[in-house]
């Protein structure tokens, strides 16, 4: 069983498609399908449910996809367990984030990585909890962070920190001089509120405290950064992780009004896959990330 042939199946089985895993693989598609082909005669199983339409992966194939993760993760760390400290760090890192990340802490800790390590290619894709659970457990990411989830099998959680959550608004709103908010301003004020489509039965999204503090709701988006703006234009209040507005509020931009009490704190989470041998970049990001979150 050639190792080639385990990368070949990695690419199609992930792509979806015999074409465009042959393009990632740099091959020719005849030689693409030569390759499976063997490889299933080799395993005596077939590995791909072929349609005109796509290519699926049988039984056989997805304990197949699994186990080619151990094993060439496991080939692809030789280099570098051999030269220690001298090996270089590069190659794409497929990262899930949610916006809470993604507005500034991702790309901060990012850039100050790929600064270091200029051939790290980071691959970002915007996914919910569950998207990216399944995508962790499967080996087509190499992380994920996220302030939910929990439980899925082949998953690691790892907390990263924390971030209180903050009723801030920006400078034409009424309460931005007051710097203080009361109950009774929880009606009279309208909040932009996150909702995701065909999901509005669900608990808000951004953990505010409703049953305690209930409170008007002006709008719904289900883009933070959209909220963000709203709130930063003076239009409505908005309640957010601080981690995620913090320039803001440092540069006088965004206000956060006391007088409520504190609902818990954001957990802050990084997902692993079960099992895989950490990643020089993973690792590098992880630190960048914790460093960041210290200097709040």
């Amino acid at each position: 069983m050639e190792l080639s042939h385990l990368r070949y199946f990695v690419h199609v089985a992930t792509a979806k498609s015999f074409a465009v895993g042959a393009k990632r693989a740099h091959v020719s598609p005849p030689a693409m399908s030569k390759a499976i082909r063997k490889l299933e005669e080799e395993l005596g199983a077939p590995l791909f449910e072929r349609t005109t339409r796509r290519v699926s992966l049988t039984e056989a194939g997805t304990r197949l996809l699994a186990r080619c993760r151990e094993i060439l993760g496991q080939v692809d760390g030789i280099p570098g367990e051999i030269r220690g400290g001298d090996a270089p760090v590069g190659g794409a890192l497929r990262v899930a984030a949610m916006e809470v990340f993604s507005i500034h802490l991702l790309p901060a800790a990012l850039a100050s990585m790929v600064k270091r390590h200029p051939n790290v290619v980071p691959l970002v894709h915007e996914m919910t909890p569950d998207q990216m659970e399944r995508h962790i457990a499967d080996g087509t990411l190499d992380l994920g962070l996220t302030i939910g989830g929990g439980g899925a099998r082949g998953v690691v959680y790892d907390t990263l920190g924390s971030s209180p959550g903050v009723v801030v608004t920006g400078r034409d709103h009424p309460l931005y001089g007051r710097a203080r908010i009361t109950r009774a301003d929880l009606g009279r004020h309208p909040f932009v509120v996150p909702s995701f489509f065909e999901r509005e039965h669900l608990p808000s999204l951004d953990q505010f405290p409703d049953a305690l503090y209930p409170r008007r709701v002006g709008a719904t988006i289900e883009l933070m950064q959209t909220g963000m703006e709203l709130a930063l234009a003076g239009a409505f209040l908005g309640y957010f992780p601080l981690v995620s507005v913090v320039q803001h509020v440092r540069s006088g931009r965004l206000r956060v009004l006391g007088g409520l009490r504190a609902g818990p704190p954001f957990q802050l989470r990084m997902l692993l896959r079960t099992g895989a041998p950490p990643r020089a970049a993973v690792a590098i990001l992880r630190q960048e990330l914790v460093r960041l979150l210290g200097r709040r």
